[in-house]
């Protein structure tokens, strides 16, 4: 009887020889010290990244700080423009001596019942354009209700008739109004408006060039061309001044000055200062 086959048997009736199975290696073991001070950094590395992603506290109550006084002005400024609060209802002139108060009043009552923050220089100048004899204007805001507008008047330095009437000009060359007669101002002979007027404006240079006493004196000037300038003084002996052009205006004025008190007020004479160093006097 055939006995039957081994599975392990082979064709030389040898049994196998039996696998060894190989073992892993095992992992080394990592020391329990190094693995805490991992984690300790780990974590430490964690707080350090929250703290600095972390809102600032007292940025933040800045910007509520920020925010307050912004909300807290834009309030304050629709308050006081759109509220009561600041209305004029008094309406204040001052500087004011040849323009008349009350009719400065009578145009500016419009702004009554108006808030203090809303008029502007610019639109009170219009509403006085219509008084020449005003050079400028500041508006001074008293809270809560009064406004007061401070005039600075042009100052009226010569005499100009104009179709039998005289008036008063300033240096610009402004119609500031007629003359009331009692102005011990000179008198600008001059043709066409006195404000475009070439000759006007030598006249004037030669009236700001003398000093007061002098100019007292004045009752006429006239600028024929640019080197003739001549000037008439009061009283009956007629006394004239040859001044040439307007240049060496302040020597001319002392050189004049020293002329006339050597020379009596009676006698009719003619100054030359034309020429400030060599000047002379004609009788």
């Amino acid at each position: 009887m055939q006995r039957p086959k081994n599975r392990y048997s082979t064709t030389t009736g040898k049994a196998p020889a039996k696998q060894t199975k190989v073992k892993k290696a095992k992992k080394a073991s990592v020391p329990i010290k190094a693995k805490l001070s991992r984690v300790s950094q780990s974590r430490s590395t964690k707080r350090e990244v929250r703290r600095f992603t972390k809102e600032n506290p007292t940025g933040k109550y800045f910007k509520r700080a920020i925010l307050g006084g912004l909300a807290f002005l834009i309030a304050l400024v629709l308050a006081t423009t759109f509220t009561p609060i600041l209305a004029i209802d008094k309406i204040v002139i001052s500087g004011e001596s040849r323009v008349s108060e009350k009719q400065i009043l009578k145009i500016l009552k419009k702004y009554v019942g108006t808030p203090l923050p809303t008029i502007s220089e610019e639109s009170v100048a219009r509403d006085l354009k219509g008084f020449p004899i005003i050079e400028s204007i500041a508006l001074v805001s008293r809270p809560p209700h009064t406004l007061e507008v401070k005039l600075t008047e042009r100052t009226p330095i010569a005499i100009v008739v104009s179709g039998g009437v005289q008036y008063l000009y300033d240096p610009a060359g402004v119609k500031l109004g007629p003359a009331s007669g009692s102005e011990l101002l000179p008198t600008v002979i001059v043709t066409g408006n006195p404000k475009d007027s070439a000759t006007y404006r030598q006249a004037i240079d030669v009236i700001l060039a003398l000093p007061l006493q002098l100019l007292d004196r004045v009752a006429y000037i006239q600028a024929k061309t640019r080197d003739n300038v001549t000037l008439r003084l009061r009283g009956a002996a007629g006394q004239t001044v040859i001044w040439g052009d307007s240049s060496d205006s302040i020597l001319k004025s002392k050189v004049l000055k020293t002329l006339l008190l050597k020379t009596s007020t009676q006698v009719r004479a003619t100054y030359d200062v034309s020429s400030p160093l060599t000047p002379s006097v004609i009788n």
